[in-house]
């Protein structure tokens, strides 16, 4: 596959709320020509489990997850900045 056929490196990266439909398309209408890409949340639910032995330890010494961005929670839609090349 040459240069010129490769699709170009998305700029960023939009992920939408799962049910923002509205959002979602005024989102891809307005960036997708800039080369951004927007994606639905594919996240369904927890995915961690409580350990099913009473008495095992739990090994995380905290949870790795940050603050919810205020854009997710106001907004439906956080942007993830787009990982530096490999080259």
């Amino acid at each position: 596959m040459t240069d010129a056929e490769r699709a170009p490196e998305p700029t960023a990266l939009i992920v939408v709320r799962v049910g923002a439909i509205d959002r979602f398309g005024a989102l891809r209408a307005a960036f997708v020509p800039d080369g951004v890409e927007v994606v639905w949340d594919r996240r369904v639910g927890e995915r961690r489990q409580p350990p099913a032995d009473p008495m095992s330890v739990e090994r995380r010494r905290r949870d790795r997850r940050g603050t919810v961005p205020a854009s997710w929670t106001l907004l439906d839609f956080i942007v993830v900045p787009p990982r530096p090349s490999a080259s």
